[in-house]
């Protein structure tokens, strides 16, 4: 069924049209709210508008105090120069960034210099998002060199003690993708994204690693000086969406979206995704103008946004339209060179807490879009690149959709991780023709079939999802379980707490089957909307079937897992209560009420904490927790104003197999604080 579907759409499509899309869109420098990104939209519409799809440019108020569903905006920017130079040392004299050379050379939304610019000493702050940092140093009017989160680091050494600008050399890495000596010239993308809620005008450049580890040797030796001229201003302005739409005949839709968003030329992340977006859109009004496949039952709406801004502001201003989109998929940096970037194509799935069908679509078809190379015999075929599909991990524009306050299920298509991620070297050459081809056939592939679908579609899918079963099942024990095959045959392990250990394992792992087939048969559960109600009669009797198969499976998986444990453990039954513990008896006594649609996020709103040890404390909390703001999201997800923290927390570790009570009951202090939670008595 699929096959017939990606056939006349492989025709078509063309990995070096959306090469040459890419080409165009990196013209631009594509920061949120500016000119830049204005270019690139207006491009793009009237691209959508060549293929023969309805297409506009929908804009929305850039200012301080504007925002959709929770979601802060800011005011429009604009930069007309910026450079750095190293005045002192004399014998060192040279110029240092230039935003005509690298736009990311700037920290990007830095305010202006005086006209003439500034001159200042430099000073080295490592972590300087640490108050401790600053102990017993002077740095009041001086250019501070730093590490450590920025936004913190602006707040503590600009606002709080007067610096005048700050400098990073910091590469995040990605063992084994990317270290930081393997990217000595690259600079990365830093942007001050805070919403006015500085008194402090502050200003940035991104330096090298290489340029940083000069200017750490020269102020070692003694006094570094800087100059810094930055033309840039900050106004009342807009931020822009482009919507297209192919219509269907009847009301319901389904939407592809990518972010058109990033500093010149930010090629992968993401004019690949816009690319590929375009070519699938064209790709799929010239297939059904030629009449290759038949009329779209829903339509497709494409959005090409400013990442996260641009679709909390469709959402909150298309309200009316989310009930009618059965479905979404994501475009995220897609385009990449495997063999130069070290990354793999990945088809992130919707989160648990969202029922849906989306994310079994979404891997069907890239399993097969990867049917390229086959055996000597010609007996199988398989993918020629590297891909998989993994978990929901969040972080773009799907993570809103796919809220169950919305309930858009959407998954992701990125490739990840990728050794040019968010820097200067994240150029043109990195994109690959053939992956933006397998991208956009993918993308053309699936809004088609959700557009088309009917009770057959539905039930072909879910024949899908019920195959796949097992292998969850299979996945359902944690690693700890897999210790009893070390003592199979027959003999007990001798300690005690080995006996508990891989006791709580098997009753781990029996909870996450239970709940592995309740979030199944949810899912099975979705595909009536996707045949379509009035077609849902059709689709019962296999439904019911399917229900059927995935119970049994379970059951088998359980009479199963009973005869591994028993010659080591014997029956199983119960392993007590965890230890008691303050954190978990304060999420039992909390109920989570939400007060916006989609998922925030505290970052951007700490500085409406009073200053002081409470807003430090805060700020303080989030940079030491920042590896758990997945755990953060789901709990939101999750959170449907009955359960209680508590039952969120289990729900949680049953997703992930991680278990964070603390920062879940801190983090959702945190956000009632902020005003972005209700909390009540369990």
């Amino acid at each position: 069924m699929l096959r017939a579907i990606l056939e006349p759409l492989a025709r078509e499509v063309s990995g070096n049209r959306a090469f040459d899309q890419v080409a165009e869109i990196v013209r631009h420098h594509r920061i949120q709210a500016s000119p830049g990104f204005r270019e690139a939209a207006r491009h793009c519409m009237e691209q959508l508008l060549r293929s023969g799809i309805s297409a506009e440019l929908v804009s929305y108020p850039a200012a301080v105090g504007q925002g959709h569903w929770g979601h802060s905006l800011f005011a429009e920017w604009a930069v007309q120069d910026a450079r750095l130079w190293l005045t002192e040392p004399s014998a060192e004299a040279c110029k240092l960034a230039d935003f005509h050379d690298c736009p990311l050379s700037l920290i990007q939304r830095s305010h202006p210099t005086p006209p003439e610019g500034v001159e200042a000493e430099m000073e080295v702050v490592d972590a300087a998002d640490r108050p401790q940092s600053y102990e017993g140093r002077e740095v009041s009017g001086k250019l501070l060199l730093i590490t450590g989160q920025l936004g913190a680091a602006r707040r503590l050494a600009v606002e709080q003690r007067g610096a005048l600008g700050l400098l990073v050399d910091e590469l995040p890495e990605w063992p084994p993708v990317r270290r930081r000596p393997d990217l000595p010239d690259a600079r990365v993308y830093a942007s001050f994204w805070e919403a006015g809620d500085f008194d402090r005008p502050c200003f940035g450049f991104v330096l090298s690693g290489r340029q940083g580890a000069l200017l750490r040797r020269l102020r070692a030796a003694g006094t570094v000086r800087l100059r810094a001229v930055v033309r840039s201003r900050f106004y009342e302005g807009a931020v822009e969406n482009v919507e297209g739409f192919l219509p269907g005949s009847e009301p319901e839709e389904v939407l592809l979206v990518a972010h058109l968003c990033h500093p010149r030329p930010s090629a992968n992340d993401n004019a690949s995704g816009a690319a590929a977006l375009l070519e699938a859109a064209r790709t799929l009004a010239e297939v059904l103008r030629r009449g290759e496949l038949p009329a779209l039952r829903r339509g497709i709406r494409f959005l090409l946004v400013p990442e996260m801004t641009g679709t909390y502001a469709y959402l909150a201003t298309r309200e009316d339209r989310i009930p009618l989109t059965v479905a979404a998929l994501n475009l995220d940096m897609v385009g990449q060179r495997q063999d130069l970037c070290g990354s793999s194509l990945l088809v992130e799935r919707p989160p648990l807490a969202t029922p849906n069908f989306a994310g079994d679509l979404a891997a069907a078809v890239l399993s097969e879009v990867a049917r390229e190379g086959g055996n000597f015999a010609g007996s199988s075929r398989f993918g020629l690149f590297r891909h998989a599909v993994t978990p929901f991990s969040g972080g773009s524009d799907h993570y809103v959709l796919s809220d169950p306050t919305v309930n858009i299920p959407c998954p992701m298509v990125i490739q990840f991780p990728d050794r040019f991620y968010h820097t200067s070297e994240d150029t043109l050459d990195k994109v690959d023709p053939e992956m933006l081809r397998r991208v956009a056939l993918m993308a053309a592939g699936f809004v088609y079939f959700a557009a088309a679908a009917g009770s057959a579609h539905a039930g072909w899918l879910g024949m899908r999802m019920v195959a796949g079963f097992g292998t969850e099942l299979g996945d359902a024990p944690r690693d700890a379980l897999f210790k009893l095959l070390g003592e199979l045959p027959g003999s007990r392990p001798s300690a005690p707490a080995a006996v508990r250990e891989l006791a709580a394992e098997v009753v781990f792992a029996r909870r996450r089957a239970r709940f592995l087939l309740e979030r199944r048969q949810a899912d099975l559960a979705t595909l009536v909307r996707l045949a379509g109600r009035e077609r849902a009669d059709a689709l019962a009797p296999l439904l019911e079937h399917l229900r059927a198969e995935l119970e049994r499976q379970a059951a088998s998986w359980e009479q199963a897992l009973a005869q591994l444990v028993e010659p080591v453990l014997g029956e199983v039954r119960d392993v007590g209560s965890p230890p008691a513990d303050v954190w978990e008896e304060r999420a039992r006594k909390l109920v989570v009420h939400r007060r916006f649609r989609g998922p925030v996020e505290p970052d951007r709103r700490l500085g409406l904490l009073p200053a002081g040890e409470e807003q430090d404390g805060w700020i303080a909390f989030e940079r030491d927790h920042r590896a758990h703001s997945l755990l953060r999201t789901l709990a939101l997800y999750w959170a449907d104003g009955r359960r209680t923290l508590a039952d969120i927390i289990d729900l949680i570790e049953l997703e992930t197999g991680r278990r964070r009570a603390e920062y879940l009951v801190r983090s959702m202090e945190l956000l009632a604080r902020l005003g972005l939670v209700e909390l009540a008595s369990g």
